[in-house]
């Protein structure tokens, strides 16, 4: 794309005489002052001239095993390890002016001023042969041709198809020489000079890209010659005229027919020299081939036609012939086409449509259907009919004498009808807004290319039998492939996708749109021809000649903030580098500027970028990390490069986005949250103090109450009971009666005082549990003679305050209902701590109990069970009350862990809150 001369300021010095490419990417240069350098990696390493036989560096050369020679004007010598070793008359060469070096089929050849010499790579001795050979091989001559002492050619080079390129010291320019016959002495040559756009008078020296570009260096600049996709057709000397405004025509025998402004009609067929048909269709601007193989064309006062042996001339249509620079003209043609009925339809501008029957012009063909005025284009389909495009989206098919007329009601859109392509049932129309299709249903729809292409201005089309659709235009010529054409055809929504061939390509100028024309046609060879106003130009799409060398992808540097690396060198980014810029290229020499790039950058971009051709990325608002970027570069015909070009880099955060930073900030917010998490502790621990003090009040007031109230009034009813129970006035029978009153009053007064003490207790803590426990049926066994014991099971856990009370008082309801009711010898009370849940038991060896007898104590005002089961409901517990084995009573309190486990909080809330009220209950026994 551009030239580089950043390497320039490495070098010592900038008289450089030869250059050398190694295959690892080294360059070696040879000064003319003496001396040499070696670039490699960036880096330029340097031989002095004292190192070296002296004089200018004129060529290297590297044998296969790997030993690098040189030569200069004064010498030659080879790497002897770290240092060169100039070779004299020991190693067979006894010259000191040597004039050529290089290597020609794999061996060195050495020329000096009247010998020459090749070299035996495994001796390093250097042999005479014959010196015209030599320069004869050197020149790349073909074997047959002689070489004599004096033969003027000093620059040359062999190109892939044999030709040879060189410089003659006797004529200004190129010659390009191509023997088709390698015995032969008269090669067919190509010239070119500074008429056809060279940069110098001289060319001093070629070069051949891996492409297979020629790249020629004159004495005022460089130029590149490159093999096109299309192949230009050039007039030879026996063509005396120049070929303008051309029109084309197809014949049945591979050929084409060429007509033009200048020139009398040509005829083309494979590569051979065109046939000039003197006195035949000078100033054709038409062209079409009838049925029997003759060719017409409008001459400069008639109609011609040419059966291959004799010119016929036909009178023009009446009206056609204009006053023109003392002479009678022909108009203007635009198309010529013949019919089923082998009459000829002509279509002359600022006149109109005619048919040739009977040797009678016959205006529109006595078509009253017909259109008025000039067609612009005039063709005829492989049934016979005529179509005929006129101006303003109309098309009109002529059948026998029947008319058919497409207009925009049938959905032609292309407006001025330019173009128009019949092959059966297949019809293309091209015009200067676009080009369309004739569907099945007898409309027209227009066809929309990728990026909303919809090739205005064509001027010429062609289906090719294979399905492909190539269109004619200013731009260009584009080719829709079969593929992408079918699938068009099935979903007119789709936009498909083309390529486009221009004048880098081998197409010369653009297209006239309206005469002369057809600007494309197909010749029977399957050979797309393509006319533009000076030149004429054809492609096979069967074998289209493509660039298969995959281009090399190089990342070359990195920028970011005014600062700039290249890409073997890259530090670590520092943390001001948000905005950054990779420059990357590749060489690939043919179509530079179509060549196209694929990157992405992995941590940013989900898929690969495509960069139309900018050859930078740019990528803001970066942040710290490591990054992996990759490139893909594709030439023109799609290859790509066989891996993407990386480059690996690294941001650095700023302090505060380190890891340590963040891990510092990590333990600030903890601690913050901990503290918080402490403040909410103590406002949870002194509301719930607060509470618990509230509770506490008001259970020891209702205890009062109770006490001083209905505890003492029961007090005094019982003795009034009890000394009317000792009263002598009483009949048996009623002190009886009052005896059963006295008791049950006396149990009422217990079970009070029972009720009252439990509310004076408080909160039980969970680490006295058994304690607890164990006084409860100590308090209950006071008027009884059952034994009562506590079993603990398990690894005790903390417990919630809360549940833990509802727990007791199932137990102590439990327990003192077992002391008073079930006549027991023994009652045991077993707390289990399992891995699921917290588990109660109360057992006794006594009368037992059925399901019954609670029901029936319950109708009689005892709520006891009821009030535990309520209790264990409220828990989310289960209480389960069933006779013992052999005799007795279980009952079976199951809790849920999540019901009484306690949290910190809780427990040490409640461990406080037990020493006050231990002290409570000390003051309530004081």
């Amino acid at each position: 794309m551009r030239f580089d001369k950043s390497v320039t300021r490495l070098l010592p010095n900038t008289n450089i005489f030869s250059l050398y490419a190694e295959s690892n990417g080294d360059l070696w240069i040879g000064y003319t002052f003496g001396g040499m350098s070696v670039l490699h990696d960036g880096k330029v390493s340097n031989i002095p001239s004292s190192a070296l036989p002296g004089g200018s560096v004129i060529g290297f050369a590297r044998t296969n095993n790997g030993t690098l020679w040189i030569a200069t004007t004064r010498g030659v010598a080879w790497q002897k390890g770290d240092h060169w070793e100039t070779i004299g008359s020991a190693q067979g060469y006894p010259g000191h002016q040597p004039q050529a070096f290089g290597k020609v089929n794999g061996e060195i050849y050495l020329i000096d001023t009247d010998d020459a010499y090749v070299l035996d790579e495994h001796s390093n001795q250097w042999r005479s042969v014959d010196f015209l050979q030599a320069k004869h091989d050197l020149i790349g001559l073909p074997a047959g041709i002689a070489l004599a002492k004096n033969y003027p050619y000093w620059a040359s080079l062999r190109d892939p198809s044999g030709a040879l390129w060189f410089t003659r010291e006797d004529q200004e320019g190129i010659t390009r020489a191509h023997w088709s016959d390698g015995n032969s002495s008269s090669p067919t040559e190509e010239h070119f000079d500074r008429h056809d756009g060279l940069t110098g008078q001289f060319a001093l020296m070629y070069f051949m890209d891996r492409e297979s570009n020629v790249w020629v260096a004159t004495d005022g600049g460089v130029d590149r010659f490159s093999v096109g996709k299309f192949t230009p057709i050039h007039f030879p000397s026996n063509v005396p005229n120049e070929v303008t405004n051309i029109t084309i025509a197809a014949d049945t025998h591979d050929g084409i027919w060429v007509g033009s402004l200048r020139e009398y009609g040509l005829y083309l067929k494979d590569d051979q020299d065109p046939v000039r048909i003197a006195g035949f269709g000078l100033g054709a601007d038409c062209s079409t081939v009838d049925s029997h193989g003759a060719v017409w064309m409008p001459g400069r006062d008639d109609v011609e036609t040419y059966d291959g042996s004799h010119v016929k001339h036909v009178p023009p249509p009446p009206g056609t012939l204009i006053d023109l620079d003392g002479g009678r003209y022909l108009q203007g043609c635009q198309g010529i086409a013949e019919d089923a009925a082998g009459d000829i339809w002509i279509s002359i501008v600022k006149v109109g449509v005619f048919r040739l029957s009977n040797g009678t012009w016959i205006l529109n063909g006595g078509l009253k259907a017909l259109p008025g005025g000039a067609a612009i284009r005039v063709m005829g389909d492989e049934s016979g009919r005529i179509w005929l495009t006129y101006p303003g989206n109309r098309i009109a098919v002529v059948d026998h004498d029947h008319v058919t007329l497409y207009t925009s009601s049938n959905g032609l859109n292309v407006g001025n009808v330019l173009g128009l392509y019949v092959r059966g049932s297949h019809v293309w129309a091209a015009g200067d807004k676009g080009v369309a299709h004739l569907s099945s249903s007898g409309a027209f729809e227009n066809l929309i290319g990728k990026g909303d292409n919809s090739f205005r201005g064509a001027s010429g089309v062609v289906e090719t039998p294979a399905g492909e659709l190539w269109l004619n235009g200013p731009d260009g010529v584009y080719r829709i492939s079969a593929n992408e054409l079918a699938t068009w055809l099935k979903q007119p929504g789709y936009a498909p996708s083309y390529e486009l061939f221009t004048q880098a390509d081998g197409i010369n100028g653009a297209p006239l749109p309206i005469r002369p024309g057809p600007t494309m046609i197909q010749s029977t060879d399957g050979r797309i021809w393509v006319a533009t106003k000076q030149n004429l130009s054809w492609i096979n799409p069967a074998h289209i000649r493509r660039n298969t060398i995959a281009p090399d992808v190089t990342i070359n540097t990195l920028t970011s903030a005014n600062s700039s690396w290249p890409a073997s060198s890259v530090p670590s980014l520092p943390p001001s580098a948000r905005n950054i810029q990779i420059a990357y290229t590749a060489p690939a020499l043919s179509m530079p500027e179509r060549v196209h790039f694929r990157y992405r950058l992995k941590e940013v971009d989900g898929d690969w970028q495509d960069d139309d051709g900018r050859r930078e990325a740019f990528y803001t608002n970066m942040q710290p990390g490591n990054y992996h970027f990759e490139v893909l570069a594709f030439n023109e015909d799609g290859i790509a490069s066989p891996r993407p070009a990386t480059l690996n880099f690294t941001i650095m955060p700023t302090f505060y986005q380190t890891a340590w930073f963040k891990a510092l900030l990590a333990c600030v917010v903890i601690l913050a949250l901990w503290l918080i998490y402490v403040l909410r502790l103590q406002f949870v621990e002194r509301r719930y103090r607060l509470l618990m003090i509230e509770r506490l009040a008001e259970r020891e007031r209702i205890a009062r109450d109770l006490h001083d109230t209905l505890l003492q009034g029961m007090q005094g009813v019982l003795l009034q009971v009890e000394l009317l129970s000792n009263s002598r006035d009483l009949s048996d029978t009623q002190r009886l009666r009052i005896t059963k009153i006295e008791e049950k009053m006396r149990a009422a007064l217990i079970e009070g005082r029972d009720a009252i003490s439990a509310l004076r207790q408080g909160e039980p803590d969970h680490a006295d549990l058994t304690e607890k426990l164990r006084a409860i049926g100590n308090d209950a066994a006071i008027h009884s003679d059952a034994r009562f014991s506590v079993r603990v099971e398990g690894e005790a856990r903390p417990l919630c305050a809360a549940s833990c009370e509802e727990m007791i008082a199932i137990v102590r309801e439990s327990v003192i209902n077992a002391f008073k009711h079930a006549q027991a010898e023994w009652i045991v009370v077993s707390v289990n701590y399992t891995d699921k849940a917290f588990t109660v038991d109360i057992t006794d060896n006594g009368i037992g109990i059925t399901e019954q007898k609670i029901q029936d104590k319950q109708k009689e005002g005892h709520w006891g069970i009821a009030g535990m089961r309520e209790r264990a409901a409220k828990l989310g517990g289960q209480l389960t009350i069933r006779r013992a084995n052999p005799r007795g009573t279980m009952v079976e309190l199951i809790l849920p862990w999540e019901a009484m486990e306690a949290t910190r909080v809780s427990i040490k809330s409640r461990r406080h809150f037990g020493d006050r009220e231990d002290g409570h209950a000390h003051r309530r026994e004081d």
